[in-house]
């Protein structure tokens, strides 16, 4: 059976020290084995003591037997980083008790540093655990009591044995650092943060105005592809042909005939031209046949040059206006085509814009909408207009015909994550309501109709909570009750901790490292 007493301790200095608890177990050894306290008589037991300490970058799980003057101990620390939640598998651990300093080499596994430690004498004295890796150093701190001798240590056991701690074991859960390390798991201090008022709607992602290119005919003519694989969602380049208008077939307006006479044109008067050059030259005709024919000859190059710029031997030629990617084709191959007919639509998607449906009941609340969250149908993330270098355009103020709700406009810039003509759920920014205790959305589950989180008791101890909740903001949760500020709860590896809470119920009687 285990017995613990929780000790809960303020920061000292720039220090910060969080949670410390004692452990009894059905055990009696002199030696803390790797992680493990080994059972030698069901009638004792000594006193496994760990340690849950906090710094500004790290947590420090400390495990040791009592400590006995004139006894060498061994302290297991289990060292976290808070910002990954992983293993700092590089670096030393010292520890400073009554002016006796000791040092840890490399840590015999990542996150694990074993330090061998004789305290000089009995009596209550202060500690100081200090991590240092290179230019890093993180110190906590903690008191410990160093007993006289193994009889002194069995008479404080003895005593404990008065008090019952046991409904303090019921529910917690096991969870141990090496499967926290090896998964996707993070354990986060709650405390209160800005959040804001939410209104949960609808909208669309679509294209910015301007943003999306149409591709016309410029002449009557058979549609031709290109590109036989040119498909809605196809990706072009600026200047990439893609059609061909085709008039060899048509009886008016050849487009192919025209070109051959402009180009017959545009020979005869190059002739002209240059005739009259020499014959000018020589004073043989006048400035005025001379100008005529420089004219001529400039009127049928323009024609010819605007015709040979926009026809090939297929006919005339069709090109993309913009880089971007099909939106909708609008023409098959084969198909007749007149001069401004549409034949494509190419969207550049780089600019999209998120519009919200809001209803009109919360028309008074449209001034305090800054920003959104949005979570498109395609997809479980969720965006928000920040991330997406964005900003409200636009709110309407009036309701379109056949339409019950009001626009709300932001611009959006993709990074190729957003799809244009997707709808979204989308979570309205409001106004700010202060300081508020919120967790991820991914920190909450449910069970018959209720909510619960994981709350961190120690280094790998975790209990079920059950919590009441307010607004969602599709990122964070509002928590109204069950949680208090500066809890530690998992936030990610919700799943782990309860397939473990499954396999193990309660902490179970020591570990292996």
């Amino acid at each position: 059976m285990h017995r613990i007493a929780y000790i809960l301790n303020t920061p000292i200095m720039n220090k910060v020290i969080i949670i410390s608890f004692l452990v009894l177990s059905t055990a009696c050894s002199n030696n803390l084995r790797e992680g493990s306290v080994e059972p030698v008589s069901s009638q004792h037991a000594d006193e496994a003591i760990q340690y849950t300490l906090y710094s500004d970058l790290y947590e420090f799980f400390i495990e040791h037997l009592p400590l006995e003057a004139g006894e060498e101990t061994e302290f297991l620390v289990h060292l976290t980083e808070l910002a990954t939640y992983k293993a700092c598998s590089t670096g030393h651990v010292s520890i400073l008790i009554d002016g006796v300093s000791v040092t840890s080499g490399e840590p015999s596994r990542p996150g694990i540093f074993h330090v061998p430690f004789t305290p000089k004498k009995e009596g209550a004295f202060h500690a100081e655990f200090i991590f240092q890796n290179g230019s890093v150093s993180q110190e906590v701190e903690e008191h410990v009591h160093v007993y006289k001798d193994h009889n002194d240590i069995h008479a404080a056991e003895t005593e404990a044995d008065g008090h019952s701690h046991e409904a303090a074991a019921i529910g917690e859960i096991e969870f141990l650092k090496e499967q926290a390390w090896k998964s996707d798991f993070m354990v986060s201090q709650i405390g209160p943060a800005p959040f804001h008022a939410v209104i949960v709607t609808s909208g669309e992602i679509t294209a910015m105005p301007g943003k999306k290119k149409n591709v016309t005919a410029s002449s009557q003519g058979i549609v031709r592809f290109t590109d036989p694989l040119l498909v809605q969602g196809s990706a072009v380049k600026k200047g990439q042909l893609l059609f061909t208008l085709s008039s060899e077939t048509l009886v008016e307006d050849n487009v192919k005939l025209r070109y051959e006479e402009a180009k017959n044109r545009l020979e005869r008067s190059r002739s002209e031209y240059n005739r009259h050059s020499v014959l000018y030259k020589q004073e043989s005709i006048s400035e005025r046949q001379f100008q005529e024919s420089r004219s001529t000859f400039a009127e049928d190059s323009l024609r010819y040059y605007s015709l040979a710029a926009n026809i090939s031997e297929g006919g005339v030629k069709v090109s993309a206006p913009v880089s971007g990617t099909i939106h909708e084709l609008l023409a098959s191959d084969g198909e007749y085509t007149e001069p401004g007919k549409l034949l494509a639509t190419l969207s550049t998607n780089l600019t999209l814009m998120l519009r919200a449906d809001l209803p009109q009941q919360y028309y008074g609340q449209l001034n305090e909408i800054q920003s959104a969250h949005f979570r498109p149908a395609y997809t479980d993330r969720v965006f928000t207009v920040e991330e997406m270098n964005g900003r409200l355009l636009a709110s309407g103020v009036s309701v379109a015909e056949n339409d019950h709700y009001l626009p709300v406009i932001f611009k959006l810039e993709n990074d190729g994550h957003l799809l244009e003509g997707a709808f979204a759920e989308v979570y309205l920014q409001a106004k700010e309501k202060g300081d508020i205790l919120a967790v991820p959305v991914i920190a909450l589950a449910e069970e018959q109709g209720g909510h619960y989180l994981y709350v961190q008791l120690s280094g790998e101890s975790y209990t079920k909570r059950f919590v009441t909740t307010g607004e969602n903001d599709g990122l964070f949760v509002e928590i109204t009750g069950g949680l208090y500020a500066g809890e530690r709860v998992v936030t990610r590896g919700v799943m782990l901790v309860k397939a473990a809470s499954m396999a193990t119920g309660v902490v179970g009687d020591g570990h292996s490292h």
